[in-house]
């Protein structure tokens, strides 16, 4: 079986059963890992991301449908999204679907942060996009739940940081819109979460 894509710590594979396509998402051994402390990432990061999977679409969050989990093998047998990654689409899309599609966005950070939740790799890479311009968030395999305000701050500076690396000429606008987008949803909170992201920001400038 060939690979569909390969991550910094799983290989997913694109298969059909049941008559549908579907997403295998496998983590495999890192061999510069002692075994058991592997075999320890491996296992709870697999059971992690399916819980939060779950979880986030309960708070309202799209995300891909999970068909079964096999936590021996570090695998997860997920949804097939027809769509693009957004990282793939900044540069194509008019500025007002970009914005658009960017305060969505935001908005569904917000809603995980509202219950309590972080995404932990808010990035354009993990926001996938149909051509009707309905989005989903994938890759839940560092989010944690009893959010604080430290831990929501990183997630923002991660998502900022995002912007301005990745799509450096279009950060003003992402960054401007996926905020309006997560006022819209987290608004008792967002001043103080910005407040966070400007010292998480001060520190790595002097460390």
């Amino acid at each position: 079986m060939e690979p569909w894509n390969i991550g910094a710590e799983s290989i997913i594979y694109r298969l059909e059963q049941w008559g549908r396509i579907i997403l295998l998402k496998h983590r495999p051994q890192k061999p510069y890992l002692l075994k058991d402390i592997d075999e320890f990432l491996r296992t709870s990061r697999t059971s992690r991301e399916c819980k939060m999977l779950t979880v986030a679409r309960n708070l309202g969050v799209p995300t891909p449908m999970v068909y079964w989990i096999d936590v021996h093998n570090h695998s997860i047998a997920m949804e097939c999204l027809q769509g693009k990654q957004l990282k793939q689409l900044v540069a194509e899309l008019a500025a007002d679907r970009l914005q658009k599609i960017t305060r969505e966005f935001g908005k569904l950070i917000g809603l995980l942060h509202r219950g309590g939740m972080v995404h932990g790799d808010p990035t354009t890479s993990n926001v996938i996009v149909n051509p009707r311009g309905n989005i989903w968030l994938v890759d839940f395999g560092l989010a944690e739940m009893n959010a604080t305000v430290e831990m929501k701050g990183v997630d923002l500076h991660l998502m900022r940081r995002a912007f301005e690396t990745t799509h450096w000429d279009f950060e003003a606008i992402l960054w401007s819109a996926a905020l309006d987008g997560y006022r819209t949803i987290h608004a008792e909170e967002t001043e103080q979460v910005l407040s966070r992201v400007e010292e998480i920001r001060e520190r790595g400038r002097y460390h």
